[in-house]
């Protein structure tokens, strides 16, 4: 898979933290906040489509990583299917993955809106 070859700009950056702040859109989608995500760049054709086409992860959601304590099993039923592990469970209770990025950036405009408040 080919990388990003750019760094992100000071506004990717900036998209970056707020997905931070905000957590994994597939588990906001079924009421659970965890945090800190990863950063999932969104690929086609084996190529990112850049850093404006990206989602917030938790890991689990992300490559699958399964916490400490807990079985692979116990973290599915829980929080349902990891994308790195079964891609077509995960997009049929999640969405595609241009949907996420939908949802993602209508999350990014409210929390810039709260942003905005919270400076007034």
């Amino acid at each position: 898979m080919q990388h990003s070859t750019k760094p992100p700009t000071k506004a990717q950056q900036k998209r970056f933290e707020r997905m931070s702040a905000i957590g994994c859109v597939p588990c906001t989608i079924i009421g659970i906040y965890q945090n800190p995500p990863q950063i999932h760049h969104i690929v086609k054709g084996k190529k990112r489509l850049g850093h404006d086409h990206t989602i917030a992860k938790c890991p689990w959601h992300h490559t699958g990583q399964v916490p400490t304590g807990y079985s692979q099993d116990q973290v599915r039923e829980r929080m349902g299917p990891s994308y790195a592990i079964e891609p077509e469970a995960f997009e049929h209770i999640f969405g595609t993955q241009e949907e996420l990025l939908e949802f993602q950036n209508a999350l990014l405009d409210h929390y810039t809106e709260c942003e905005k408040f919270d400076e007034e």
